[in-house]
């Protein structure tokens, strides 16, 4: 399995549709509908590197819910996130040396103002770092009603630092301005992944459906990524 590279580094982000087979898409969905019950539940698990929630507040509000770093939990998840399917894809943009640096469910409740502000992943890091890659899946088919995610093209050999990024009360996030009109919504179907670096703008709209939108966010980077302020490890760094 190929990749264009050229495209990833000139606009920011792939589109690799229906790239994860039916199979294997359909246990990854039973493993989030079960995180989601152990949540109903209140099975409460420690979420692991939560100091951005210490620092900024926190994003699983709205009707938009963050599982994070839930995985090992989770056999199918645990196994999609550091297996060789997901490495053979990653290696391509990071080189052989990868590192799984956060994981997470997300969840959009149905008929909630549940969007996500535009913002760079590398926005929630407080210092320089190395970008890294953001690898979004569409547990069920994305569309304008129910809150697809939204890009703006951006070309990586010129764009080397996230913005800086301000709490949004209404949102519950962090948040950057951009030129909308330069925007793209990507309205895809289940089992499609959607690419992009830590530097790439992106947002998605509130869920106003009946249904649950569900995603599965794992990232990667080429290294570990180190506050040096404080010399304290940001997120995993799995090496897989």
């Amino acid at each position: 399995m190929k990749i264009d590279k050229k495209h990833f580094e000139q606009n920011g982000y792939l589109v690799l549709p229906n790239i994860v087979p039916k199979s294997i898409l359909a246990k990854l969905n039973n493993n989030a509908d079960q995180m989601i019950k152990d949540y109903k539940k209140k099975i409460n698990r420690e979420q692991s590197n939560n100091n951005n929630r210490k620092k900024f507040g926190d994003i699983s509000q709205n009707g938009k819910i963050f599982f994070a770093n839930q995985c090992e939990y989770y056999s199918h998840i645990n196994a999609y996130a550091k297996g060789k399917f997901m490495k053979k894809i990653v290696s391509q943009l990071l080189g052989n040396k990868i590192y799984l640096f956060n994981e997470q469910l997300v969840n959009k409740n149905p008929n909630t103002p549940s969007s996500f502000s535009w913002h760079q992943d590398s926005g929630y890091i407080h210092f320089k770092h190395k970008p890294y890659i953001s690898v979004w899946l569409a547990l069920t088919d994305t569309t304008e009603n129910n809150g697809a995610l939204s890009i703006i093209p951006i070309n990586l050999k010129k764009i080397k630092n996230a913005k800086n990024h301000i709490w949004q009360n209404k949102s519950k996030d962090l948040g950057i301005k951009v030129n909308e009109k330069k925007a793209m919504q990507l309205c895809v179907s289940a089992g499609t992944l959607v690419i992009f670096s830590s530097l790439t703008p992106h947002s998605s709209g509130a869920n106003i459906t009946k249904k649950n939108r569900k995603a599965y966010l794992s990232q990667y980077s080429s290294e570990y990524i180190i506050d040096p302020f404080n010399g304290i490890q940001r997120g995993r760094a799995y090496l897989i």
